[in-house]
């Protein structure tokens, strides 16, 4: 008993750690940018040892990697959320969720900060594999259904996949780049409607 009470304060105080050290890096990869901040930095504001920061991370960039992993992952849980669910026209809700995708990196400017620099950090394969994890399974999962039940033309799956997860990802750019990025967001979403248009069967195309 009193040595699962340990192991459980240990774990508690482990988790505690690990997240402060990940708030910590989160606002000085924000405010300073990953290449002006360093593991000491990190330590110190997380309250933290050096060495407890690579007890739980291995360097810098995998601090990098895991706060963008889950900045991904919130922008996609809040779409899925929020996703009408009343509506029954399946397009009504592609729409819908794409809208609410885009406009999520309006409204978190951490993470249009992390988006900027991702690249440079971990490098496109590492990005890819990322991608490959969360947002990919998601369209292609979405464009099978859709396909299946006739609500898209039998497309290739991959290529179409690979292609608008690109349009995504470039979109997404382009909003945390613009000085503006409702403005962004909604020149965005327009262009991405319209590509999405030439998916739909023929017979619908004009519903």
């Amino acid at each position: 008993m009193v040595s699962d009470v340990k192991v459980s304060r240990r774990e508690r105080y482990a988790a505690q750690t690990c997240e402060a050290v990940l708030g910590s890096a989160k606002t000085l990869f924000v405010s300073k940018g990953f290449d002006a901040t360093s593991v000491d930095e990190i330590a110190e504001l997380a309250q933290a040892s050096k060495g407890a920061v690579y007890h739980h991370f291995r360097d810098k960039q995998a601090i990098f990697s895991e706060l963008f992993r889950a900045s991904q992952e919130a922008v996609i849980a809040k779409v899925i959320e929020a996703m009408p669910t009343a509506a029954e026209e399946p397009w009504a809700k592609v729409q819908a969720a794409i809208r609410l995708f885009l406009h999520g990196y309006v409204a978190d400017e951490d993470a249009r900060a992390l988006l900027r620099q991702v690249v440079s950090v971990l490098g496109w394969d590492r990005v890819r594999e990322l991608n490959e994890q969360q947002t990919l399974p998601f369209l292609r999962v979405t464009l099978e259904g859709f396909i299946a039940n006739g609500y898209a033309r039998p497309v290739p799956i991959e290529a179409t996949v690979e292609l608008f997860s690109s349009m995504f990802y470039n979109a997404v750019l382009f909003i945390t780049d613009a000085d503006d990025p409702d403005t962004a967001s909604d020149e965005v979403e327009t262009v991405i409607l319209c590509a999405l248009e030439g998916l739909r069967p023929i017979s619908t195309t004009s519903a």
